[in-house]
């Protein structure tokens, strides 16, 4: 029993020991057993935050397809009046096949007043939202531009020789 009663604070403190250091807001650390006093750890450094990812650049608005009709009355041509058809993919001007459109069995119809009307049959390429027919100096000489849902260019229709010249501007109609 002497033995016992030897032991009993040392198991004590043992026992108590793990509670000394849970609780408290200092940084200091409970006395350690034998005297000594220890000091807490320092709090780690938080990370960074991460940066955010650049936004999209936004979609250009896509060139109307299908029929394109457009009239004025600027110019020494003037009236005048235009109509073509504009393919799916953007990349022609084809032939109207709906015999109720304006041009139809036509890729391009244009009517000045002083040359009457000029239509083009065959596909007309589109390039870089440009296109042209003939060439200057000859008989038929058209240029348009595409940007977004409007179009504009030149017509030249020579006329006995005489140039017969208007600027055009058309819209999608459908």
């Amino acid at each position: 029993m002497k033995y016992f009663i030897r032991i009993l604070p040392g198991v004590f403190a043992l026992l108590a020991l793990p509670f000394a250091g849970c609780s408290g807001s200092t940084t200091e650390g409970a006395a350690g057993a034998g005297g000594g006093s220890g000091a807490g750890g320092a709090a780690g450094t938080g990370g960074a935050a991460g940066t955010g990812g650049m936004a999209g650049a936004g979609g250009a608005e896509g060139t109307a397809t299908g029929l394109w009709t457009g009239s004025g009355v600027d110019g020494p041509a003037a009236p005048w009046s235009i109509c073509f058809n504009l393919s799916e993919d953007g990349s022609v001007l084809t032939m109207v096949t709906d015999s109720e459109q304006p041009c139809y069995l036509w890729a391009l119809q244009i009517e000045l007043n002083c040359s009457g009307q000029s239509s083009y049959k065959q596909d007309i390429p589109v390039e870089n939202g440009e296109f042209e027919v003939g060439a200057e100096g000859q008989d038929l000489h058209i240029t348009g531009t595409f940007d977004g849902n409007t179009a504009s260019g030149d017509a030249t229709i020579l006329v006995g020789g005489e140039p017969c010249s208007g600027s055009w501007e058309a819209t999608p109609s459908n």
